[in-house]
This record gives structure tokens, C-alpha cells and sequence, in this order.
């Protein structure tokens, strides 16, 4: 490049009072300089590797920092302005003076790695009835090369947890009114599960707080008002009998004699697991007829829908029906006529405290095989049980 220097008689002049010539930079020469250097190829430039955060298969361990050749520009720039403007250029300057230091080093992550191996072993998530002690490689998979515990690195283990432990995925139990043990397929949303994404943000928050040892998850559901053996709260439905009992606290609060769906399949009281979707009084029931001779909207005093396997919204519920009171009682009646398009008819007096004891939620076992010879097909999710010992 070309001379640096600004250079005058006056300042010359000047200077030599001193007894030393201090040459002004010319206002270009920083610019020039670092242009100069900036497009320098300088040779084999490596990047450095910082320290990280590993493991072996017993505990965490520290892979230490690679100095690696990358020049510092602005580092060299600054010490070529000084030494210019100081009249102490050197012919040559050592490049490693000049690489770019690490981020991060061993020592600075030394206190990091005490800290997460005394976790291993110790740290421990809490379930409903259950308290599961975190492994070592599940500690491992989570943690970041700084040795910070991240969310979504807890995700794919937290889902298993999800799938293990969740009951929305697990069989229901319960004892019929005749003694017989059954067990049923969840509907997919009675119970309790894991919330994932809750749970892996504050699983990470409480890991990375050292004095966290029993971190509990995020849980939707409850645990107690929903459980698998249910032997406290819920509705049966006695298809072959034409009977319904409603359970509270193991109690039996109401018997009634009931009229369910048609002798079609089309038009059957399902078997399987339900649960009370809702409850609602004073409304009108409407649909279409399936001899496609129009539509029907009948009014009732009391209604509550089921939500079925696979969280199906199959229309079908319990309500009353008062203009067949003369037909309860006859376990033949929803093959005479009286029958309904799904519904579990019911004397208003008996549904009315059906009503008044039941909650949204609330189980209802639906069993019995006097649709399975009948015409038609299914069109709601079907499912018999299984009878355990």
C-alpha cells in the first residue's frame, strides 16, 4: 500500500524540536488498512472449538477447547493503527497473537459439570401414584452443550412417560350389577395424561435449579374422579335386562326400567364405554329419520349425551320419555315399536334423579348382545367388553 504518513515541512519542523519524528496517518490510512486486511486470505484459518458439555457411559464429562487459526481482523487492525501512529511497526507480527479466543473454556464449565452429576440417581418425576427416578441417559439426552437441560430435548422421553403412565390409553374396569367383572376400551380422553409441552418447560426450568430433586408433571385430568377400577361413581346399562342402575360413592341411587334403540343396528343403544358429554335441560331432540321420511324434534325434559370410543359424539344419550310409560317394564318393548333411534329412554321420575346425581364426565358402562343378531350395521363405535376374572 501506499505510505501511510501525512508528511509536511511544518510538522517536520516541529517534530525535530522533539528530537523525534512522529509522522502523522493519513485520514484514509485506517480504512485502506482495514480493507486491506479484510480481504487477506490468510493461510489454513481453522475455527476454534469451545469446550462442551458430553458424557460417558457414567457420568458427564468436560471435551476441552481447540484453539483453532481464525484471525481476530479488528485485533490486528488496532495493532497496526497503534504501532503506526507510535512510530513501533514491526517487519513481522505472529499470527497466533491474534486468534480469536474461545467462548467458552473448560474451567468455566466445571462448576456446570459437578452440579449435573450430582443429579444422577437423585433426581426423581412424580406421577399420579407413581415416582419414576430419571436415568442416567435420560439426563444425558437432555442437556445441552453448555450443560443447560432444554424442552425440547425432554420431549421425546416425557411423550414415552406419556404413553406409559397416561390412563386416557388404558382399559376401564368395572363390576356389573350381576357380579361380572368387564373391561372396556377408554374412550380416549377419561382419565389423565401427561401434557407434554407444559411438562418438558417446566421439567428444564426445575432441572436447571439445582436444589430441584422431585419435580412433578404437568397433568391434565383427575387422577381421582376418573380412575380405571371404577367402583364408585357411574351408569349402567343393562341391555338384555332393559335396566339402568346409577352409582354414587358405591352407592346404588336409582333402578329404572329403560326402552333403548330400535332392533336395527343402525339404530342401537352401542355397547361399550361412554361418558357423560353434557347435561342439559329443557331441550328439543332433533334429526333425521333413517326411513328418510323426514326429520323428527321431540322435546325433553332432561338430556344427557354420551361421548364414545375414539371420542366420538355418537348423539345417543340418556333422556326421558314419558309418552311410553306404558311400555317400561316390557323387555321386549324396543322390539315392538317403542324403541328409540339410540337413546336410553327413561321414566321422567328416574332420569330426573339420574340428572340430579350424575356430572359431565361421569362413566357409563353399556352392555348386553340383543343387537348383535339384529338387521342392519353398526354405525357408532361398538364394543362388548371383555369379561376378566
Amino acid at each position: 500500500m501506499d505510505s501511510p504518513y501525512t508528511i509536511s515541512k511544518e510538522h517536520l519542523a516541529d517534530q525535530l524540536k522533539h528530537r523525534k519524528i512522529l509522522l502523522p496517518l493519513k485520514r484514509d490510512t485506517p480504512k485502506v488498512l482495514q480493507q486491506k486486511i479484510n480481504h487477506f486470505s490468510f493461510p489454513d484459518e481453522k475455527e476454534n472449538e469451545n469446550a462442551v458439555i458430553s458424557h460417558n457411559e457414567k457420568k458427564f464429562v468436560i471435551i476441552p477447547e481447540k484453539l483453532g487459526t481464525t484471525i481476530d481482523r479488528k485485533k490486528l487492525l488496532d495493532q497496526l493503527i497503534a504501532d503506526l501512529e507510535n512510530d513501533t511497526l514491526k517487519k513481522t507480527y505472529p499470527l497466533s497473537d491474534f486468534y480469536v479466543s474461545h467462548d467458552r473454556t473448560k474451567k468455566q464449565l466445571q462448576e456446570k459439570q459437578k452440579q449435573l452429576n450430582q443429579r444422577l440417581g437423585k433426581t426423581i418425576v412424580t406421577l399420579p401414584n407413581k415416582k419414576i427416578t430419571l436415568t442416567n441417559q435420560q439426563l444425558f439426552s437432555s442437556v445441552d452443550q453448555e450443560g443447560y437441560f432444554q424442552p425440547e430435548l425432554l420431549v421425546p422421553w416425557i411423550s414415552e412417560l406419556e404413553r406409559t403412565y397416561s390412563t386416557i390409553y388404558q382399559n376401564v374396569r368395572f363390576k356389573t350389577i350381576h357380579g361380572e367383572k368387564r373391561q372396556f376400551k377408554n374412550i380416549g380422553n377419561y382419565g389423565w395424561f401427561v401434557d407434554i409441552q407444559a411438562s418438558a418447560k417446566r421439567l428444564a426450568k426445575k432441572l436447571n435449579d439445582t436444589s430441584q430433586k422431585n419435580i412433578s408433571l404437568v397433568i391434565q385430568g383427575d387422577p381421582k374422579k376418573q380412575p380405571l377400577n371404577v367402583t364408585k361413581d357411574y351408569i349402567e346399562v343393562d341391555l338384555n335386562q332393559q335396566r339402568m342402575y346409577c352409582f354414587r360413592e358405591g352407592k346404588r341411587l336409582v333402578s329404572t326400567d329403560i326402552i333403548t334403540g330400535q332392533y336395527n343396528k343402525h339404530t342401537a343403544t352401542v355397547p361399550g364405554f361412554h361418558t357423560i358429554m353434557d347435561k342439559q335441560k329443557d331441550v328439543s331432540l332433533s334429526g333425521e329419520l333413517i326411513s328418510g321420511d323426514g326429520s323428527y324434534s321431540v322435546p325433553v325434559g332432561y338430556w344427557m349425551p354420551f361421548l364414545s370410543h375414539g371420542q366420538t359424539i355418537t348423539e345417543i344419550g340418556i333422556h326421558d320419555t314419558d309418552h311410553k310409560l306404558e311400555a317400561f317394564g316390557d323387555k321386549e318393548a324396543y322390539r315392538k315399536g317403542f324403541g328409540s333411534y339410540g337413546c336410553v329412554n327413561t321414566p321422567g321420575k328416574q332420569v330426573a334423579k339420574i340428572f340430579q346425581h350424575s356430572y359431565i364426565g361421569m362413566p357409563v358402562f353399556v352392555y348386553g348382545d340383543i343387537y348383535d343378531d339384529a338387521p342392519g350395521e353398526f354405525d357408532k363405535p361398538v364394543d362388548h367388553g371383555t369379561v376378566i376374572d
